[in-house]
């Protein structure tokens, strides 16, 4: 910030010699001009230069406004938004322009004016081949524009030839003041030009240190997503050795009790059927009593492992349900087109065709990268066809995860058959053989 400020101060300064300068050489030359005039050495003074001299008043009045109009020319360009190529050679252009205009004004007796356009090419353009670019043309126009040069091709009337009227001493300190404004500029321009590298080699330096610690932050998160993802599978699996755990007890809980209390009165009645058969009905329907108690018990548990929005939905009305969160969070477009109408079928089904979607959309998501997702759900003989198909990455070597492997077993429970295939995309085709009943849509439409 500090070496913005002084970069800043220098420029300002640079500007501010440079109006000095063009002020001082353009009230001499019209000075002169008017005192050769007033003590009739006009004819004389001719005769000493190649060319006519222009009017004192334009002299002034043309030099002070055209560097004027330049230095606005500059301000207001700091002031745009649009830095684009196009815009910034419009503007050097009519910075040309002026100086041109200028130097022609004074006669060529002094180009500094050429090291504040450069001093201003180099700050505003940025890349660096359009900087070079502009750099060599400006620095062959700062050679060419110096008043030998020009004067071998053009009649140009020198500065020093309108100190002729001043004695030598004033001549001499005159020139020796001009020489000294011109070795200033250049000085300043030099410093402009170094402070300015400086304050780039330190962005520079920033940027590489940025750079640095965006790439560790990088490799930092690479090995956090490894963890995470380790994490995760560990997770999945102890998830699914909970579940077993849970089942485990389940059915030991309810079929185990209901089988033993069964197994016990079948073998409480193979021992008294021979001398008291009243005895062995009411152990039967005792037997029966457990049996059926067993049989509610099993249907509990089935119910509780049932998900919990399809305890509270229709089928149909559960998918749409969990496909437009799923839309919601991710950004992606998921298309469900169902040509069956009314979804009604047995838990199991449902539970399965439910299960089937809702893992397939997500491994679509997290793995496929995918942006549109289409679920289409028609019914074939006494088939049902649910078809997954996205646009995301695919895959040609496809592993069976715990994902893949529970939706084949369910599918498969159903007496049902599932396929993969991971190219141009991820599909999922499943046939599920539907057990028709009362409880079904007749009206469903079939293929």
């Amino acid at each position: 910030m500090e070496r913005n400020k002084l970069l800043s101060y220098i420029n300002y300064f640079m500007k501010s010699l440079n109006l000095f300068i063009i002020v001082c050489i353009s009230l001499i030359m019209a000075r002169t001009t008017y005192l050769i005039s007033n003590s009739n050495n006009a004819r004389e003074f001719l005769e000493q230069i190649p060319a006519l001299p222009g009017k004192p008043e334009n002299t002034v009045i043309i030099s002070i406004s055209t560097y004027i109009i330049l230095w606005l020319v500059m301000e207001f360009k700091e002031k745009i938004y649009d830095r684009k190529l196009c815009t910034m050679i419009f503007f050097y252009c009519i910075e040309f322009l002026l100086c041109t205009l200028l130097l022609i004004t004074l006669n060529m007796s002094y180009n500094g004016i050429l090291l504040v356009v450069i001093a201003d090419i180099i700050y505003h353009i940025k890349y660096k081949n359009n900087r070079l670019i502009f750099l060599s043309i400006m620095i062959v126009i700062y050679i060419l524009c110096d008043y030998e040069f020009v004067s071998l091709k053009f009649n140009i009337v020198p500065f020093q030839k309108y100190l002729i009227y001043y004695n030598m001493s004033i001549q001499n300190y005159v020139l020796g003041i001009k020489s000294m404004l011109t070795s200033i500029n250049i000085m300043v321009f030099i410093l402009y030009v170094v402070v300015l590298m400086r304050i780039q080699i330190d962005e520079n330096e920033k940027i590489l240190v940025l750079n640095d610690k965006l790439n560790k932050a990088n490799d930092e998160l690479k090995v956090m997503n490894i963890k995470l993802q380790d994490y995760a599978e560990k997770t999945e699996k102890m998830t699914e050795t909970r579940e077993r755990n849970r089942l485990a007890r389940e059915i030991h809980d309810t079929i185990g009790h209901a089988l033993t209390g069964i197994i016990a009165g079948i073998d409480a009645c193979l021992t008294i059927i021979d001398y008291s058969p009243e005895s062995v009905k009411n152990q039967l329907t005792i037997i029966s009593k457990v049996a059926r108690q067993g049989i509610n018990d099993v249907r509990r548990s089935v119910k509780a492992l049932r998900p919990d929005v399809l305890e509270n939905l229709y089928l149909k009305d559960a998918i749409e349900k969990m496909i437009d969160e799923m839309r919601t969070t991710s950004k992606c477009n998921i298309i469900f087109e169902n040509e069956i109408g009314e979804l009604k079928f047995d838990s199991d089904e449902e539970d399965a065709i439910y299960r089937v979607i809702q893992e397939s959309i997500t491994n679509s998501i997290r793995h496929g990268k995918s942006t549109k997702i289409y679920v289409t759900l028609y019914m074939k003989k006494k088939d049902l066809i649910l078809i997954i198909t996205d646009n995301g990455i695919g895959c040609k070597d496809i592993k069976k995860g715990f994902g893949i492997q529970h939706m084949r077993e369910r599918v498969e429970l159903l007496n049902g058959t599932i396929n993969f295939e991971g190219k141009n995309g991820f599909t999922i085709i499943a046939h599920i053989p539907i057990r028709w009943g009362d409880n079904y849509d007749k009206s469903v439409n079939c293929r």
